[in-house]
């Protein structure tokens, strides 16, 4: 696969800075963003969904998020074994009736039910908001539930990262144009060195998923692979 991703040889007439900085690995937490079984799950959820209304999206997404989903595994193997950070979060509503979510999203689901038989959220404590089994948190790594795109709207996650003494993060998840890139953009403005890992992360349509790294790239964020994750984080 071709990278989606502008950079200074690709936009020759881009005259604004790129962003920079240095990366100290001891420093640095992988975040996996919202890799949770209603999305990401091919025998539930909106995957499920998609595989028997919509299959021409589903030829795209799933083997998308099945791949990523392999690459964030590899990133957590590696993680893990150096002892360095990772974050999950958890998007869906935190009260069983979704009351806590703002009316945008409740009106959203609400819809979506109509047209499919199930929410695009669902809430936590259900089979479907918890993490797949592939990427199961192991009972020492935080895990951030929350009720909006970005866990740095409406939980605590800024000072807890900022106790951990982390200044860079490291996307992982779904949705790129979503959830993923949310987070990114508000991570940025807080200060933190942001690498989003473009075989790592995805959406339901591929040119969605280019415009985010694209827009990401130009501003608030690097974007690697994973295979240059593993290796620079290895040195």
């Amino acid at each position: 696969m071709s990278s989606p991703v502008d950079s200074p040889d690709s936009l020759p007439d881009w005259v604004m800075p790129w962003p920079a900085f240095d990366v100290d690995w001891l420093q640095a937490a992988l975040v996996v963003i919202d890799l949770q079984n209603y999305s990401s799950n091919p025998d539930c959820g909106i995957t499920q969904m998609l595989v028997e209304r919509y299959p021409r999206v589903a030829e795209y997404y799933v083997p998308r998020v099945l791949e990523s989903i392999v690459n964030t595994r590899r990133l957590l193997d590696v993680f893990r074994q150096m002892k360095r950070e990772v974050v999950f979060t958890r998007h869906g509503a935190l009260l069983p009736n979704g009351r806590d979510m703002i009316l945008r999203r409740q009106r959203r689901d609400s819809d979506a039910r109509e047209q499919s038989d199930r929410p695009t959220l669902w809430p936590k404590g259900s089979m479907e908001h918890q993490i797949v089994d592939r990427l199961a948190p192991l009972d020492h790594e935080l895990v951030v539930d929350k009720n909006a795109s970005s866990p740095f709207n409406g939980t605590g996650i800024d000072q807890i990262l900022r106790n951990l003494q982390l200044d860079t993060l490291v996307l992982a998840g779904m949705a790129t144009d979503m959830c993923v890139e949310t987070t990114a953009r508000d991570a940025a403005d807080r200060g933190y060195n942001v690498i989003v890992v473009e075989d790592a992360v995805a959406t339901f349509f591929e040119p969605h998923h280019n415009a985010a790294l694209s827009a990401m790239s130009r501003v608030y964020a690097q974007v690697w692979t994973t295979d240059r994750v593993l290796r620079q984080s290895n040195q």
